[in-house]
C-alpha cells in the first residue's frame, strides 16, 4: 500500500513517499481502507517536532480518517465488513475508573490514533464509530478530532448556555468553526477572533455577532471590553492557546469559564494568580473527544446543525504541499489528502 512515513521531526518535505505492508489485524482491530484524512495542525506540530507525547518514528500520521472497513478481528463485536467508519483521537481501554465514569478522554491506557496517511489502516475497534454511507468521506473524516473536540469544548465543558458571551479564538480553524456553529446553537452572542481580511466573509456567513482581526498585535482585550460594555465575556474558548492567552483572559468577564482546547507554539505563559481569584475564573482543560459526543457530532452534522468547510481536497502524493497550506493557514477549510 502507499504511505507517507515520517522518519523524524522535520519540515513539510520530511514524508517519504513508499510502498508498506497492509498492517496486520490483531483480534481487537479493525482494518479500514482509507478513503478521506484530514490534515489537522496536531498533524503539523507531530511532523516539526512541538507536540512530542506518544510520537515515535517512524512514523505514519493522521488522526482524522474516514473509511470503510476491510476486515474484523476476532474479538471485534459491534463493527462489520462494509460499514463506513470514522475515528476518534484515540482508543480507550474500557475498564478504568475514567471510562467507567464517562470520562474516557482520560483513560490511562489510551493509545493515540495515527496511520490515515495511507491506502489502509488497522485501529482499535474503540477507535471508531459508524456513519452514515452517504456521508461524504471528507466530511466524516473531520469529525471526530474537529467537531467532536468542538462539542466537548462547548457543550459538555465551557457549558456555553442561552443568552451568554463566547469569545472564540482561532475562529476559522478546523475546531474553531464549529465551535462558533455550536455556540449559536446555544443561543450566545459570539465574538470571534481570527487572522486576516480573508476570513470575514465566512464568520458574518456563520452569524458571528463581532469579528475581531489579528495583524500585527494580538491585544484585542481591550476590544472586547469595549464590544461588552466594559463587561468581558462569559466564555472564553481558545484553540490557540499561549499567544493569545493574555488577550483573551483579559477579556474575560467576573465568573468566567476559559476552556482550554489547544496550544500550537509550545510558548509560555505567565500570570499573576490574583488576576484567577479576583475574577473568580475558571480555567477548564478540555480533553479529546468521548464515542458518545462523537455519536452527537455526527448526528448535528447529518441534521445540518453541523457545517464542517473543506477548503480543499488533494491526493496523498501531494501530502506537502498539505502540511504547507495548513502550517501558512493559508486555506479556508479544512486540508484533506486521499489515499486513492
Amino acid at each position: 500500500m502507499l504511505a507517507a512515513v515520517l522518519y523524524g521531526p522535520g519540515p513539510p518535505t520530511a514524508f517519504k513517499l513508499q510502498d508498506m505492508p497492509v498492517p496486520l489485524v490483531g483480534e481487537d482491530d479493525v482494518l479500514v481502507q482509507v478513503l478521506a484524512c484530514g490534515v489537522s495542525y496536531r498533524d503539523v506540530v507531530e511532523r516539526n517536532g512541538t507536540y512530542k507525547r506518544d510520537v515515535t518514528f517512524p512514523r505514519i500520521l493522521g488522526l482524522e480518517i474516514a473509511g470503510v472497513i476491510e476486515r474484523v478481528g476476532s474479538a471485534v463485536r459491534d463493527l462489520r465488513p462494509g460499514q463506513h467508519v470514522c475515528s476518534k483521537a484515540f482508543s480507550s481501554c474500557g475498564h478504568c475508573r475514567y471510562c467507567r465514569t464517562a470520562r474516557e478522554t482520560s483513560c490511562r491506557l489510551r493509545r493515540p490514533v495515527s496511520g490515515g496517511y495511507a491506502e489502509f489502516v488497522a485501529l482499535p475497534q474503540d477507535a471508531l464509530v459508524v456513519v452514515p454511507s452517504d456521508m461524504p468521506a471528507e466530511v466524516a473524516c473531520v469529525l471526530g478530532p474537529g467537531a467532536g473536540v468542538a462539542l466537548n469544548a462547548v457543550r459538555d465543558v465551557a457549558k456555553v448556555s442561552l443568552g451568554e458571551t463566547v469569545l472564540i479564538t482561532g475562529a476559522t480553524g478546523g475546531v474553531g468553526l464549529p465551535c462558533v456553529q455550536l455556540a449559536k446553537l446555544a443561543g450566545a452572542r459570539v465574538l470571534a477572533v481570527t487572522r486576516g481580511s480573508g476570513k470575514r466573509a465566512l464568520l458574518e456567513a456563520e452569524g458571528v455577532d463581532e469579528i475581531l482581526e489579528m495583524t500585527n498585535s494580538a491585544d484585542f482585550g481591550k476590544e472586547v471590553r469595549a464590544m461588552t460594555d466594559g463587561e468581558g465575556v462569559d466564555v472564553v474558548i481558545d484553540t490557540v492557546g499561549s499567544r493569545v492567552f493574555d488577550a483573551a483572559f483579559s477579556s474575560l468577564g467576573l465568573h468566567g469559564r476559559y476552556a482550554v482546547l489547544g496550544e500550537l507554539f509550545a510558548d509560555k505563559v505567565s500570570i499573576n494568580l490574583a488576576r484567577i481569584f479576583f475574577k473568580r475564573a475558571q480555567l477548564l482543560g478540555v480533553g479529546s473527544v468521548s464515542r458518545a459526543q462523537l455519536e452527537d457530532a455526527i448526528r448535528l452534522t447529518t441534521e445540518g446543525k453541523l457545517r464542517p468547510k473543506i477548503g480543499t481536497t488533494m491526493p496523498l502524493r501531494e501530502i506537502a504541499a498539505a502540511h504547507r497550506l495548513v502550517e501558512e493557514s493559508a486555506v479556508l477549510g479544512r486540508v484533506v489528502v486521499t489515499p486513492n
